[in-house]
C-alpha cells in the first residue's frame, strides 16, 4: 500500500483526528446553514464532554453506541466522540420505522443511544431496547436515564432532559476521567445496517483501517482543497455522506455545512453555493426535471435563447465527452450561451462555484450526465458499495465519457467473475456482516469481495 497522505502512526480515527485538530485547531469545522460556525477546536472539546459522558456510564471500548438521528453538527460531534475512544457507533436511518430502528438497536447490544429529540417522540410508547444504559437527546445533548430495563422509553427520570454540561458537573472526578484507548487499525469503527433490498437489514462491519484508507485511496482521483465548503442533505447513515462529511472532511479540514431540514435542500444549496457537489441520481434529476418544466412554461422568447443555449452546450459536451477539443467558433459560441444563459441559470441553483459534481448510489441517465455537461458542470460519476467503504472506482474529472463510472481507486484490485460480478479487494473491504450466522459468508481483505449493489 502507498503510504498515506500524512504520516499517521496508525490509519484510524483516532489517529486521524487528532492530527487534524492539532493541525487545524481554527479553522471552521461545522455549522448549520443558518448557524455558528464550529470550529476543529470547537469541536475536539464537545467531542470530549461526550466521551466523559459515555465514560461515566460505563461505556467502554468496543461498546455500541446507536446514532438515530437527522443530519446536524452533533451527529459528525458524537460520531468521533465514539470512535475515537474505542466504541463502535451505529448509524440508523431517520427514515427506518421505529420497529427497524429498535430492532438494529437491539440486534447490536447497543449499550447507550443518541437520538434526535423528533424521533425520540415516535419511540415513547416503545420499549428500550434490554442493553441500553443511557439516552441522550442529539439536538442539545441532553441526557435521559431511564427507569428500568422493561420500561417504556417515554418513562424517563426527567422528560425535559438535562444538559450534558450540567450532567458532568455532578459527576465526580473521578467518574470523568477520559481514559485512554489505543485503537487499532483491525478494530471496528461502525455497523452500518444496510435497507435490507435482499433480505432483512444486515450489518455491515467496518474497521478503523476501512475509513481511515477511504480518503486516501481518492487523493489522486478527486481534487479536493482546505477552501472547499459542502452540503451535508444525503442521510449520514449511508457511508456515501459520510465520504464526503467525516471520512474526506478529515482530511481536507473544510468546512461542512448541515442543511436547516430536509425541504430546504434547494434553499440552502443557494445560500451555502457549494464548492464540491455530491447526490444520488434522483436529486440531480430533480433539478433537471425542475428546470426543464420552468423552462415550458416560461415566454417563447426564453424557450427560444434556452434551446439555442442548450443545443451549443450539448455539441460541446458531447465534444468533450469524445475526448475531442472544441473548436474556435463553438468555444466563441459557447462562451456567448454561458454569459447570456448558464451563468444565471447556476446562480439561481446554487450551483455557480461547485468545480465538481458527483453522483453515486445508483446509475444516472446520460441524459442528466449531457445536461450538466452542456451548462457547464462537471458531474462524474463514482461506483462503490458500504462493504467497499464507499467508492470502488471515480470517473476521471477531465477526459470524461457518458456512462463511465472511471477507474479503480488507488490500492484497490479489481476483476470480472465468470458470471460478470464485480470482485473487488482493497484495504476498505469490510470485515463481515455483524453476527453473520455460521456458514453464512464472512470475508477477510485477502479475498475479493462481490459487487452486487451500489452502496
Amino acid at each position: 500500500m502507498q503510504k498515506p497522505f500524512i504520516e499517521l502512526p496508525k490509519l484510524t480515527l483516532q489517529a486521524l483526528f487528532k492530527y487534524s485538530i492539532e493541525t487545524y485547531a481554527n479553522n471552521p469545522a461545522v455549522q448549520f446553514v443558518d448557524g455558528d460556525t464550529i470550529s476543529y477546536q470547537e469541536l475536539s472539546e464537545k467531542v470530549h464532554t461526550i466521551q466523559e459522558l459515555l465514560y461515566a456510564h460505563g461505556i467502554k471500548p468496543g461498546d455500541k453506541v446507536a446514532l438515530y438521528s437527522e443530519n446536524m453538527p452533533n451527529w459528525s460531534a458524537i460520531y468521533f466522540a465514539v470512535t475515537t475512544m474505542g466504541a463502535v457507533i451505529v448509524p440508523i436511518l431517520p427514515d427506518f420505522h421505529t420497529s427497524e430502528a429498535l430492532h438494529i438497536a437491539t440486534h447490536a447490544e447497543c449499550k447507550a443511544a443518541f437520538i434526535s429529540q423528533k424521533l425520540f417522540e415516535t419511540l415513547l410508547d416503545e420499549t428500550q431496547p434490554p442493553s441500553m444504559q443511557l439516552l441522550v437527546i442529539t439536538d442539545h445533548l441532553k441526557v435521559l436515564h431511564k427507569l428500568s430495563k422493561k420500561s417504556k422509553m417515554g418513562k424517563v427520570l426527567d422528560k425535559s432532559g438535562e444538559h450534558i454540561n450540567k450532567a458532568m458537573d455532578r459527576l465526580s472526578k473521578s467518574e470523568k476521567i477520559n481514559k485512554k484507548h489505543t485503537i487499532e487499525e483491525e478494530d471496528l469503527a461502525a455497523i452500518i445496517y444496510t435497507s435490507g433490498t435482499t433480505g432483512p437489514p444486515k450489518g455491515a462491519m467496518l474497521t478503523h483501517q476501512n475509513v481511515t484508507w477511504m480518503p486516501v485511496a481518492i487523493d489522486n482521483a478527486l481534487k479536493i482543497y482546505k477552501s472547499d465548503n459542502v452540503l451535508s442533505f444525503l442521510p449520514l447513515c449511508h457511508v456515501f455522506e459520510r465520504l464526503f462529511s467525516v471520512f474526506i472532511h478529515l482530511k481536507y479540514v473544510y468546512t461542512v455545512h448541515f442543511v436547516e431540514k430536509p425541504d430546504t435542500v434547494m434553499q440552502n444549496m443557494i445560500e451555502v453555493s457549494p464548492t464540491v457537489g455530491y447526490a444520488v441520481p434522483r436529486i440531480w434529476e430533480k433539478y433537471y426535471s425542475n428546470i426543464m418544466i420552468k423552462m415550458g412554461d416560461a415566454t417563447l422568447f426564453k424557450r427560444l435563447i434556452f434551446n439555442l443555449a442548450f443545443k451549443i452546450g450539448k455539441k460541446r459536451a458531447d465534444c468533450i465527452m469524445d475526448f475531442k477539443t472544441p473548436g474556435l467558433v463553438q468555444s466563441l459560441l459557447y462562451k456567448l450561451a454561458w454569459f447570456a444563459v448558464f451563468r444565471k441559470l447556476k446562480e439561481r441553483l446554487g450551483f455557480e462555484k461547485i468545480r465538481v459534481a458527483i453522483s453515486a448510489a445508483a446509475p444516472i441517465s446520460k441524459d442528466v450526465l449531457r445536461f450538466y455537461q452542456a451548462i457547464g458542470m462537471n458531474l462524474i460519476e463514482v461506483y462503490g458499495q458500504t462493504e467497499g467503504t464507499a467508492g470502488a472506482t471515480i470517473s476521471p474529472q477531465i477526459n470524461n465519457k457518458f456512462g463511465y463510472v472511471g477507474k479503480a481507486v488507488k490500492d484497490l484490485e479489481m476483476k470480472i467473475a465468470e458470471d460478470g460480478e464485480i470482485l473487488i479487494k482493497s484495504p476498505g473491504v469490510f470485515k463481515g456482516y455483524y453476527k453473520a450466522q455460521k456458514g453464512f459468508f464472512r470475508l477477510q481483505r485477502k479475498l475479493f469481495l462481490s459487487c452486487c449493489n451500489p452502496f
